[in-house]
């Protein structure tokens, strides 16, 4: 299995013959790179600064939720590490399984706020535009 090691770029899907009007742009973001905040960035997003800093179980909670998991998933063992790594794979983030489990173990609240981010901040960056109709689409 091999990847692609170049830039990230935009996919366009033109409109569809019944569908007049509707642009839809997926952006693919961010393919291969860095955590987009750092493990001790807290103050980036307060609301999450907030709910880790008080209720560091409620976040996982919301993160299980993103990766379709249960609500008791953050009860069992090592779940914030499976959550932490799965974040990282999915979105092809650098970094080992030993720098996951040092963040992990020895940086609990602040592992938690930072995946937390970076799920916030990859979902804020897909978009849909939706164009106005022109007369060229109605002739279709």
């Amino acid at each position: 299995l091999s990847r692609s090691h170049g830039p990230a770029q935009a996919v366009v899907k033109q409109p569809l013959r019944g569908t007049p009007g509707r642009t839809t742009i997926t952006a693919i973001v961010q393919t291969r790179g860095d955590w987009s905040t750092g493990l001790f960035s807290v103050c980036r997003d307060r609301r999450i600064c907030f709910c880790g800093l008080f209720c560091p179980m409620c976040l996982e909670c919301d993160i299980a939720r993103h990766h379709g998991e249960c609500l008791c998933w953050p009860l069992l063992p090592g779940s914030t590490f499976a959550l932490r790594i799965g974040t990282r794979e999915r979105h092809k983030i650098r970094g080992t399984l030993c720098e996951d489990w040092l963040a992990v173990h020895c940086c609990w609240p602040f592992s938690i706020c930072q995946v937390a981010r970076e799920l916030k901040m990859r979902a804020s960056q897909l978009y849909e535009i939706y164009a106005a109709p022109s007369t060229k689409d109605n002739l279709i």
